[in-house]
């Protein structure tokens, strides 16, 4: 099985491509757009023309690569630069006509865990408790984890390249532009450091290309094996601020598309080793598309981490499992009745969103299906990109009541029928016992979906029989027909 993995990073664009052989992931070559993303917002925080024009150029050649790649192979997702822009959802929607597959956006939790996950498994097995630092274009992640377990995780919104356009435009070089920088990028990792340090680490990484940078500087001008330390940092420093500008850096090792954002990434890594007290970095292998290939891989070999996820949140909200498996079960067979081709992954998401569809009982009964929405769209579920906890969110919040404030994810055939499922399902199951139920008959049409229940099984579950028929009202507001009959 051969799997894509794209990365749409602040700095560059990355494409990694792979081979899963007895569960081994090989790699088979990569490709690397260098963007500038992060330096395409405008005043308004939204991304230029010019930006988007230059990274759709870029996924144009990534496309390419990958023709023929069944489109559940590859996984491409955006990072801090997407997450912030205003316009960011409409460059998606062109990005993934010109990608041919869909992009999604990850928070900076998920994303700094799949640096770890791309990290642990490309460094030596150990015990030790690791810490990752990887310094994007946009961003920077910090993650504690031992073997290919997170522990801690942050995300800051300080990367190479905004520290680059912020203190050091024009490529002014100074001491003063320096100082401010590492000012203002301590004040922005405050909030953080003090659960990295209460976690505490044996071992530090730097991994991405500011790490790999560095490192290969330090090598080649023979100030180390490749070792970061802070001393080594600031003779770095120094030694910029004496060039003046970027087109006068003359280290050893130094790759010129690294060169115009080398000052604003080493500001970010000297704060970094302040802040959290590191004494040594080395620099990892891994980083995201590492991650995202090793997260793909466990998800076509049944090995999906986001099955623990859902099953960590309903123990942390004191979930009713019994009542959840339930319903889930009742919710699955009628989807497959309904789509019997359906795709394992729109499978996966129902039996997901069915789980969870209680847990905002945690909160409160009233509205419960309300809070539910929002806990799954503003919890840390590690393995669930932001669209994908949105799409969760939403097949919740119309599991009951009205349906029109879901009414733009009914324009989608497979989601309407997830949404129906999960309504009937919640009716079904609503006694909360394993009672059998009758044989059930459902079939959609175009906008509409005909159910019909065994006459006896409604004599002897009247109420369930009135709010299945309640169904014939609520979908008619948004367009759908309801054929509910006794047989």
């Amino acid at each position: 099985m051969r799997l894509a993995a794209v990365d749409l990073g602040s700095n560059s664009f990355h494409l990694e491509i792979a081979k899963v052989e007895n569960d081994m992931i090989l790699s088979e070559g990569s490709w690397k757009e260098v963007v500038r993303f992060a330096a395409g917002i405008d005043a308004d925080g939204n991304l230029t023309a010019e930006a988007q024009d230059r990274a759709l150029a870029a996924l144009a050649r990534i496309a390419e690569k990958i023709k023929g790649f069944p489109r559940k192979q590859v996984r491409a997702v955006g990072t801090q630069t997407m997450r912030s822009a205003h316009n960011s959802h409409q460059f998606v929607l062109k990005a993934e006509k010109v990608l041919g597959c869909p992009i999604e956006i990850l928070s900076g939790i998920e994303e700094a865990r799949l640096i770890y996950k791309g990290c642990s498994f490309a460094l030596p097995a150990s015990k030790a408790k690791r810490l990752i630092v990887d310094i994007g274009g946009g961003s920077t992640e910090c993650v504690i984890g031992r073997k290919h377990d997170v522990m801690v995780a942050e995300s800051f919104h300080v990367g190479c390249v905004n520290t680059t356009v912020r203190f050091f435009k024009n490529g002014n070089i100074s001491h003063s532009n320096f100082h401010k920088a590492l000012l203002d990028i301590e004040s922005t990792l405050e909030g953080g450091v003090n659960k990295l340090i209460t976690c505490g680490w044996d071992e530090a990484y730097g991994s991405s290309g500011t790490a790999d940078a560095i490192s290969e500087i330090m090598r080649a001008s023979g100030w180390s094996d490749g070792t970061i330390t802070l001393p080594l940092l600031k003779k770095m420093r120094d030694g910029m601020i004496k060039a003046g500008s970027p087109s006068k850096f003359d280290f050893l090792g130094l790759r010129e598309d690294r060169r115009e954002v080398l000052a604003g990434g080493v500001a970010v890594m000297m704060a970094a080793f302040e802040k959290l007290n590191i004494t040594e970095m080395r620099y990892a292998e891994g980083a995201l598309r590492y991650g995202l290939l090793q997260d793909l891989a466990g998800r076509k070999m049944e090995k999906d981490p986001r099955n623990s996820s859902v099953n960590s949140l309903l123990e942390r909200l004191n979930a009713d499992k019994a009542q959840a498996a339930r319903t889930e079960k009742i919710a699955v067979a009628l989807f497959k009745e309904l789509n019997p081709e359906a795709e394992k992954e729109a499978v996966k998401e129902l039996r997901w969103a069915t789980e969870m569809h209680e847990v905002g009982l945690s909160v409160s009964r009233s509205d419960y299906h309300k809070h539910s929405a929002y806990l799954i769209l503003n919890s840390e579920i590690p393995g669930f990109s932001r669209s994908e906890q949105e799409k969760l969110a939403g097949i919740v919040l119309g599991h009951r009541g009205s349906l029109k404030k879901v009414s733009a994810l009914l324009e989608d055939r497979e989601t309407a029928d997830m949404i129906f499922c999960l309504r009937l399902a919640a009716i079904l199951a609503h006694a909360r016992n394993d009672e059998e139920l009758p044989l059930i008959k459902l079939v959609a049409g175009p906008g509409s979906f005909t159910l019909s229940i065994p006459q006896v099984w409604l004599d002897a579950h009247p109420l369930s029989e009135y709010l299945i028929a309640q169904e014939k009202d609520i979908w008619a507001k948004v367009g759908f027909v309801v054929n509910f009959y006794g047989r």
